[in-house]
């Protein structure tokens, strides 16, 4: 199960939505061996910002990124196309003792392909928990009534959000809504792991009139693509990359999601540089 489905309490005026991963959050961490506090934690970000992205019209590309303060150092989730994430974690060596989330901001950065449609919403890390400090970035950059309920195991993340629809009786729909909040908060791990969502959410919102979407696979993507790669290198600038050539005898890149490396000999600098980009040589 590696999807995401979106429903509507229609007596209620609320909007939901729901993710289930296995595989797809697997590929995600295949190649790290993060300690499980973070794996859990970059597991929930994962859901989290592919539920961020659930609301939107468009399918914009839509990053998460929690620069903490604790132990964790840095977390960082990339959606694009509303189904498609990649995600890292970096993390303060002998923090074990110390929170993850101790401080620190959230920043969420959504594009929406649009000409001016760049937009940026931060707010600080006031919680140590990831579904917390979201729900207070929705009250505070988009007024919005938000409930996250975020689970996280060995192989397999969930998550679901309830939202207050605009347009609605404000008084009637936060009356519903902390009903609704209330049912979701009930749920447990395996339920909201497991359980199907035509099962799942009359089980959860019993009486309640569910209009329910069709479900959309959500799928791993680095994308660290040739084309990128020899983008960066570019970037760096060619008496840049000339030093580093004279120094190490080649360019090498990482890329920090997918924990690949990529080797480049001065005749592939070379090409690159000249927009003829040739293969690398793959370091593991």
């Amino acid at each position: 199960m590696n999807e995401i489905q979106t429903f509507v309490l229609e007596d209620a005026g609320i909007r939901g939505a729901l993710v289930r991963l296995a595989e797809t959050w697997q590929q995600v961490v295949a190649a790290h061996e993060y300690p499980p506090p973070v794996r859990a934690l970059l597991g929930e970000g994962v859901v989290a910002t592919l539920l961020l992205a659930s609301g939107l019209k468009t399918t914009p590309s839509v990053a998460l990124q929690l620069q903490g303060e604790g132990a964790l150092k840095l977390l960082l989730i990339q959606c694009t196309d509303g189904q498609r994430v990649r995600g890292m974690a970096a993390f303060r060596s002998g923090g074990e003792a110390r929170p993850l989330l101790d401080g620190g901001r959230l920043v969420v950065n959504l594009d929406t392909g649009k000409p001016n449609g760049l937009f940026q919403g931060i707010v600080p890390l006031t919680s140590a928990r990831l579904d917390e400090c979201l729900e207070s970035y929705f009250a505070q950059s988009e007024q919005l009534a938000t409930r996250l309920v975020l689970r996280s195991a060995e192989q397999r993340v969930a998550g679901l959000l309830l939202q207050v629809l605009p347009g609605h009786d404000e008084q009637v729909s936060m009356a519903a809504f902390e009903t609704a909040a209330a049912c979701a908060a009930t749920v447990s791990a395996d339920e909201l792991l497991g359980l199907p969502a035509e099962e799942l959410l009359p089980k959860l919102f019993a009486g309640q009139s569910i209009r329910l979407f069709t479900a959309k696979p959500v799928t791993h993507d680095c994308r660290c693509t040739p084309e990128r790669l020899a983008g960066v290198v570019r970037m760096l600038g060619e008496e840049e990359v000339k030093t580093i050539l004279a120094e190490q005898g080649h360019v090498e890149l990482k890329c920090e999601f997918c924990n690949r490396a990529f080797r480049y000999d001065d005749r592939q600098v070379d090409a690159i540089m000249r927009g003829t980009p040739q293969g690398s040589s793959a370091v593991h």
